[in-house]
């Protein structure tokens, strides 16, 4: 027996047209608008206010057998954290806890999916266990601690730049510039008087 298995047995989706949250009109409009913002289905009835932080918490706490853990001033353990592709943190909104052993402890919002899982096996080989957290917690520390390019250390993105300042560089030599304003000839700029 897959022991993630209630995660996904009931989506979130159904989960709240089911308790009454949502129509299944809503939640129609919802999971549209969850797929072509990329953002999770639970931000959605977040934004449109159907739901508290605290609701949603309990929500999924309740009816996932999930453990709800305080976010505020947690100490980010930055080798776990490392760990962990960042692609994975921003693509499913996981936010790394801890390793007991070879147990990998998560923050999530709402009940990871299949490919969540999948993902995450990928780097941690042991068990996973997820806690559930406050949205805009988890949120400020993904930003606070999760970065997509190390901006300190990968400088290949300026390559780009550089290319750019030869091409253009290249071009000039070769074109003809007789005529062209350089400022430094009379060729008359926005800030001097007529």
């Amino acid at each position: 027996m897959d022991p993630y298995e209630r995660y996904y047995r009931r989506s979130l989706r159904e989960t709240m047209v089911g308790q009454g949250v949502l129509t299944p009109e809503q939640a129609d409009e919802f999971t549209e608008a969850a797929f072509e913002s990329h953002e999770p289905f639970s931000t959605i009835v977040l934004d449109a206010g159907l739901l508290t932080e605290y609701e949603l918490m309990k929500l999924v706490a309740t009816h996932y057998q999930m453990p709800v853990i305080p976010l505020e001033g947690f100490e980010v353990d930055e080798d776990v954290l490392a760990s962990i592709p960042a692609s994975a943190i921003f693509q499913y909104r996981v936010f790394p806890l801890g390793r007991f052993g070879t147990t990998h402890t998560f923050a999530v919002v709402e009940p990871p999916s299949r490919e969540c899982i999948a993902a995450l096996r990928e780097c941690c080989p042991g068990a996973l266990f997820f806690f559930v957290g406050h949205g805009g917690q988890l949120q400020q520390l993904i930003a606070g601690h999760v970065k997509v390019v190390n901006a300190d250390s990968d400088r290949s993105w300026e390559s780009i730049f550089d290319a750019g300042e030869e091409r253009v560089l290249g071009e000039l030599g070769t074109a003809d510039l007789e005529g062209a304003p350089t400022g430094e000839s009379g060729g008359g700029s926005a800030d001097t008087a007529s």
